[in-house]
């Protein structure tokens, strides 16, 4: 299934600007539940507006720190609410100094009230709009209050809204492509295994088209770094390979993505032993190559010279179709892992 990357693009002759008959447009509703504040959640808009100016990360992060504070107010927002951030609160979150906090603060405060977007609208265009209405500084404390479309995509979400849900500890340790990628395969996390196409890839992550027309180019210096810090740094589990689709040259990005899964082997050895053979749960073909496909540094010891996963999840099938499922579980258990019970997925 090819994933589908809405445009950015906005011819400069044809943007109106925010009114308050736009407000009539996103009206601001309580959401029918409000996440856990260790959680980012904004609307899948965000990711398709258009920037007047490319954001820096520390923007992007802080307003990524603000979305539990502003869904999780009391009262419903609007444009005259005030939310803080200590600059205490934001060493924690990005492992700055307080020296460096103060600054950097001071430093990505300025530009998100200088910041403009713009997003589409079925009625009216283009429209353009500032993210924030007030900053603010006093007493170690910085304080924004956010403009009526910012908030719409910081607290509507519902199946007209469809909205992600990402953490912000993972995303505190990302940066650049990072942090687009980042969201992209939390959206699609889902799927487990999807295709998308190098151009809107490229599109989604503001890389030009005609920059990296080698795929080893765009592996090297996109890809690679950021996965590899995906997988360091978050939740995710992510295998990727280039696939031919439009000729000779790669024209694809396959993705695998799963969430990784902590296991205490002991303890669970001793929970699955303790239990009734009959209430033991029964170890699937499926519980194994998900548990594998979690585990980028297994994988490569559990596939054959120059196997595909798919080839090695086939394998896996068969083993377990033929009664040699043992030799599987038992190489699992070398290295800690041991299934109490279906792995969610």
């Amino acid at each position: 299934m090819k994933i589908k990357i809405v445009s950015k693009t906005a011819k400069k002759s044809s943007i109106n600007d925010f009114t308050e008959q736009d407000k009539v447009l996103y009206p601001l509703l309580s959401p029918e539940k409000k996440y856990p504040e260790y959680l980012a959640v904004l609307q899948n808009a965000f990711w398709q507006l258009q920037h007047e100016k490319p954001p820096k990360d520390d923007m992007l992060k802080l307003l990524m720190f603000f979305s539990p504070k502003v869904r999780l107010s009391n009262d419903l927002p609007t444009e005259q609410t005030v939310f803080s951030i200590t600059a205490k609160e934001y060493a924690e979150l990005t492992g700055l100094n307080i020296k460096g906090a103060y600054a950097a603060l001071d430093r990505v405060v300025d530009a998100l009230y200088n910041h403009s977007v713009i997003f589409h609208n079925e009625e009216r265009g283009n429209v353009r709009t500032r993210l924030v209405t007030s900053t603010a500084y006093k007493n170690g404390r910085f304080t924004v209050s956010f403009t009526h479309y910012a908030l719409h995509i910081m607290y509507v979400f519902n199946q007209q809204h469809p909205f992600t849900k990402l953490q912000i500890k993972s995303i505190s340790g990302l940066h650049g492509h990072g942090l687009k990628l980042y969201p992209l395969l939390v959206q699609n996390e889902y799927r487990f295994n999807f295709d998308i196409a190098i151009s809107d890839l490229k599109e989604a992550l503001n890389i030009d088209l005609q920059s990296y027309s080698d795929y080893k180019e765009f592996k090297k210096f996109v890809l690679k770094p950021h996965i590899d810090l995906i997988n360091l740094k978050t939740e995710l589990s992510v295998q990727y390979k280039a696939e031919k689709k439009e000729g000779r040259k790669a024209s694809h990005v396959n993705f695998t993505v799963t969430k990784k899964r902590t296991v205490k082997a002991e303890e669970t050895k001793k929970e699955v032993l303790n239990q009734p053979q009959n209430e033991q749960k029964k170890i699937t073909a499926s519980m194994v190559y998900k548990e594998l496909i979690r585990r980028p540094d297994l994988l490569p010891r559990f596939q054959e010279s120059g196997e595909a996963i798919n080839e090695m999840i086939d394998r896996i099938k068969s083993d377990f179709k033929t009664g040699h499922q043992e030799r599987w579980i038992k190489k699992l258990e070398e290295f800690g892992i041991i299934f109490e019970e279906p792995v969610p997925f």
